[in-house]
């Protein structure tokens, strides 16, 4: 039996570049650092503030409310970059 050549057929799944795979864990990461990161600095300073009163230490309240404040208003992007990130990583993983 005389077989017709195999056709060249492109690899079974798409192989991701270095640069793929780095930028799908810096998109992954980064939101995930920086949310542990400002609720830790909040919950700080705010244990920070509640320590003595005496001294003025307030301001340090203020900071930790502008620092969670930031927080919530960086969550959309936060949470797309982390979505993306995700989405990236899988493909990679694959």
């Amino acid at each position: 039996m005389n077989y017709p050549p195999q056709p060249n057929l492109p690899p079974a799944r798409p192989v991701q570049s270095r640069k793929y795979r780095v930028w799908a864990h810096v998109l992954l990461w980064t939101p995930i650092a920086l949310t542990v990161t400002g609720v830790v600095l909040g919950l700080g300073l705010f244990a920070a503030a509640d320590a003595d009163p005496a001294y003025g230490s307030s301001a340090l309240g203020y900071i930790g409310m502008f620092v969670w404040g930031a927080l919530v208003v960086l969550s959309p992007l936060l949470l797309g970059s982390f979505v993306a990130g995700l989405v990236m990583w899988s493909r990679a993983r694959r």
